[in-house]
Protein backbone atom coordinates (compact mmCIF):
# COMPACT_ATOMS: atom_id res chain seq x y z
CA UNK A 1 0.00 0.00 0.00
CA UNK A 2 3.00 2.38 1.02
CA UNK A 3 4.21 1.86 -2.33
CA UNK A 4 0.92 2.44 -4.12
CA UNK A 5 1.18 6.01 -2.58
CA UNK A 6 4.63 6.47 -3.35
CA UNK A 7 3.70 5.88 -6.78
CA UNK A 8 1.18 8.21 -6.63
CA UNK A 9 3.00 11.14 -5.20
CA UNK A 10 5.34 10.85 -7.67
CA UNK A 11 3.32 11.05 -10.24
CA UNK A 12 1.61 14.01 -8.85
CA UNK A 13 4.68 15.57 -8.30
CA UNK A 14 5.95 14.61 -12.07
CA UNK A 15 2.30 16.13 -13.45
CA UNK A 16 3.02 19.55 -11.39
CA UNK A 17 6.56 19.78 -12.58
CA UNK A 18 5.25 19.37 -16.37
CA UNK A 19 1.88 21.87 -15.77
CA UNK A 20 4.90 24.21 -14.42
CA UNK A 21 7.23 23.66 -17.11
CA UNK A 22 4.10 23.68 -20.40
CA UNK A 23 3.17 27.16 -18.37
CA UNK A 24 6.20 28.73 -18.31
CA UNK A 25 6.81 27.69 -22.50
CA UNK A 26 3.31 29.14 -23.57
CA UNK A 27 4.46 32.21 -21.59
CA UNK A 28 7.51 32.45 -23.01
CA UNK A 29 6.36 31.43 -26.58
CA UNK A 30 3.63 34.82 -25.95
CA UNK A 31 6.31 36.91 -24.89
CA UNK A 32 8.81 36.38 -27.71
CA UNK A 33 5.46 36.75 -30.19
CA UNK A 34 4.69 39.85 -28.61
CA UNK A 35 8.68 40.82 -28.57
CA UNK A 36 8.68 40.31 -32.31
CA UNK A 37 5.27 41.51 -33.28
CA UNK A 38 5.83 44.96 -31.54
CA UNK A 39 9.72 45.04 -32.13
CA UNK A 40 9.03 45.23 -35.69
CA UNK A 41 6.26 47.55 -35.46
CA UNK A 42 7.93 49.97 -33.52
CA UNK A 43 10.90 49.50 -36.12
CA UNK A 44 8.72 51.00 -38.45
CA UNK A 45 7.23 53.75 -36.42
CA UNK A 46 11.39 55.17 -35.75
CA UNK A 47 11.21 55.03 -39.75
CA UNK A 48 7.46 56.55 -40.44
CA UNK A 49 5.79 58.18 -38.32
CA UNK A 50 1.83 58.77 -38.89
CA UNK A 51 0.03 62.34 -37.38
CA UNK A 52 -3.23 62.76 -37.29
CA UNK A 53 -4.18 63.35 -40.63
CA UNK A 54 -3.03 59.95 -41.91
CA UNK A 55 0.32 61.83 -43.42
CA UNK A 56 3.70 59.62 -43.30
CA UNK A 57 6.74 61.88 -41.94
CA UNK A 58 9.79 60.49 -42.44
CA UNK A 59 11.64 60.38 -39.18
CA UNK A 60 15.52 59.25 -38.32
CA UNK A 61 15.97 57.74 -35.04
CA UNK A 62 17.98 60.49 -32.62
CA UNK A 63 21.33 60.77 -31.72
CA UNK A 64 24.31 62.45 -30.60
CA UNK A 65 26.63 63.46 -33.36
CA UNK A 66 29.07 65.44 -34.08
CA UNK A 67 27.96 68.82 -35.71
CA UNK A 68 30.89 68.54 -38.51
CA UNK A 69 29.43 65.48 -39.09
CA UNK A 70 26.05 66.28 -39.15
CA UNK A 71 26.87 69.19 -41.80
CA UNK A 72 28.68 66.72 -44.53
CA UNK A 73 25.40 64.21 -43.99
CA UNK A 74 23.42 67.37 -45.08
CA UNK A 75 25.09 68.37 -47.76
CA UNK A 76 25.37 64.24 -49.19
CA UNK A 77 21.93 64.04 -48.85
CA UNK A 78 21.23 67.18 -50.49
CA UNK A 79 23.59 66.29 -53.00
CA UNK A 80 22.02 63.03 -53.53
CA UNK A 81 18.20 64.41 -53.72
CA UNK A 82 19.82 66.72 -56.66
CA UNK A 83 20.69 64.06 -58.60
CA UNK A 84 17.64 62.30 -57.66
CA UNK A 85 15.46 65.52 -59.02
CA UNK A 86 17.30 65.81 -61.76
CA UNK A 87 16.97 62.21 -63.40
CA UNK A 88 13.76 62.44 -62.52
CA UNK A 89 13.49 65.96 -64.54
CA UNK A 90 15.35 64.50 -67.56
CA UNK A 91 12.51 61.58 -67.64
CA UNK A 92 9.93 64.52 -68.13
CA UNK A 93 11.45 66.31 -70.34
CA UNK A 94 10.70 63.68 -72.45
CA UNK A 95 6.92 64.05 -72.59
CA UNK A 96 5.98 67.69 -72.16
CA UNK A 97 3.69 68.64 -69.64
CA UNK A 98 -0.11 69.81 -70.85
CA UNK A 99 -2.31 71.47 -68.60
CA UNK A 100 -5.33 69.19 -68.28
CA UNK A 101 -8.56 70.73 -66.23
CA UNK A 102 -8.90 69.53 -62.78
CA UNK A 103 -10.73 66.39 -62.94
CA UNK A 104 -9.95 65.22 -66.42
CA UNK A 105 -6.39 63.47 -65.73
CA UNK A 106 -6.04 60.32 -66.98
CA UNK A 107 -3.36 57.44 -65.54
CA UNK A 108 0.51 58.28 -66.42
CA UNK A 109 1.71 54.78 -67.61
CA UNK A 110 3.47 52.61 -65.70
CA UNK A 111 6.71 50.84 -65.97
CA UNK A 112 5.83 48.53 -63.19
CA UNK A 113 4.31 44.84 -63.93
CA UNK A 114 3.04 42.15 -61.44
CA UNK A 115 0.89 42.41 -58.22
CA UNK A 116 1.56 46.37 -57.02
CA UNK A 117 3.05 47.28 -53.46
CA UNK A 118 3.31 51.13 -52.91
CA UNK A 119 6.65 51.89 -52.43
CA UNK A 120 7.87 55.41 -51.07
CA UNK A 121 11.34 55.02 -51.51
CA UNK A 122 12.29 58.35 -53.10
CA UNK A 123 14.28 57.51 -56.19
CA UNK A 124 12.15 54.16 -56.75
CA UNK A 125 9.89 53.60 -59.82
CA UNK A 126 7.11 53.59 -57.99
CA UNK A 127 8.06 57.03 -56.24
CA UNK A 128 8.86 58.99 -59.74
CA UNK A 129 5.69 57.58 -61.44
CA UNK A 130 3.83 59.36 -58.38
CA UNK A 131 5.77 62.59 -59.13
CA UNK A 132 5.41 62.57 -63.05
CA UNK A 133 1.46 61.86 -61.68
CA UNK A 134 1.88 65.14 -59.19
CA UNK A 135 3.70 67.37 -61.98
CA UNK A 136 0.53 66.50 -64.60
CA UNK A 137 -2.23 66.97 -62.11
CA UNK A 138 -0.15 70.36 -61.22
CA UNK A 139 1.38 71.38 -64.63
CA UNK A 140 4.60 72.24 -62.84
CA UNK A 141 7.72 71.02 -64.72
CA UNK A 142 10.39 72.82 -62.00
CA UNK A 143 9.05 71.34 -58.71
CA UNK A 144 10.12 70.75 -54.69
CA UNK A 145 8.58 67.43 -53.69
CA UNK A 146 7.87 68.62 -50.11
CA UNK A 147 5.98 65.27 -49.06
CA UNK A 148 4.58 62.00 -50.98
CA UNK A 149 2.67 59.25 -48.71
CA UNK A 150 -0.52 57.15 -47.66
CA UNK A 151 -3.64 59.28 -48.85
CA UNK A 152 -5.70 56.82 -47.04
CA UNK A 153 -5.70 53.70 -48.99
CA UNK A 154 -2.81 51.08 -50.28
CA UNK A 155 -4.24 52.32 -53.93
CA UNK A 156 -3.74 56.49 -52.99
CA UNK A 157 -1.63 58.56 -52.04
CA UNK A 158 -1.21 62.09 -51.40
CA UNK A 159 1.41 64.14 -52.47
CA UNK A 160 2.48 68.16 -51.80
CA UNK A 161 4.60 70.21 -54.21
CA UNK A 162 5.28 73.46 -55.33
CA UNK A 163 7.18 75.01 -58.54
CA UNK A 164 11.11 75.57 -57.75
CA UNK A 165 10.61 78.95 -58.54
CA UNK A 166 7.62 79.71 -55.85
CA UNK A 167 7.73 77.38 -53.01
CA UNK A 168 5.18 79.38 -51.03
CA UNK A 169 2.74 78.20 -53.67
CA UNK A 170 1.92 74.49 -52.42
CA UNK A 171 -0.39 72.50 -53.85
CA UNK A 172 -2.06 69.28 -52.26
CA UNK A 173 -2.63 66.54 -55.05
CA UNK A 174 -4.11 62.95 -54.43
CA UNK A 175 -3.48 59.85 -56.89
CA UNK A 176 -4.76 56.71 -57.29
CA UNK A 177 -3.45 53.51 -58.22
CA UNK A 178 -5.40 52.13 -61.46
CA UNK A 179 -3.60 48.83 -62.24
CA UNK A 180 -1.65 48.13 -65.37
CA UNK A 181 -2.17 51.82 -66.60
CA UNK A 182 -0.28 53.67 -63.49
CA UNK A 183 -1.19 56.36 -61.01
CA UNK A 184 -4.12 58.86 -61.94
CA UNK A 185 -4.11 62.23 -59.72
CA UNK A 186 -7.86 62.50 -59.00
CA UNK A 187 -8.11 66.08 -56.51
CA UNK A 188 -6.06 68.60 -56.30
CA UNK A 189 -6.09 71.45 -53.65
CA UNK A 190 -3.97 74.99 -53.72
CA UNK A 191 -2.80 75.40 -49.81
CA UNK A 192 -2.17 78.55 -47.92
Amino acid sequence: MQGYRYEQRKKKRVNRILNVAIGIVTILIIVFAVQIFFSSTSSEEVLTEVDQNGEIEENEPESIADPVEKNKENNQSEAVEENEHESTEEQLDEEELEPVPDGEWEPVGTSQTGEFTPDFNEGSTNWNEMVKALQYATGIDDMIVWWIGNGGSATRARGEVAPRGNPNEKYEVYIEWIDGQGWMPVEKNKLN
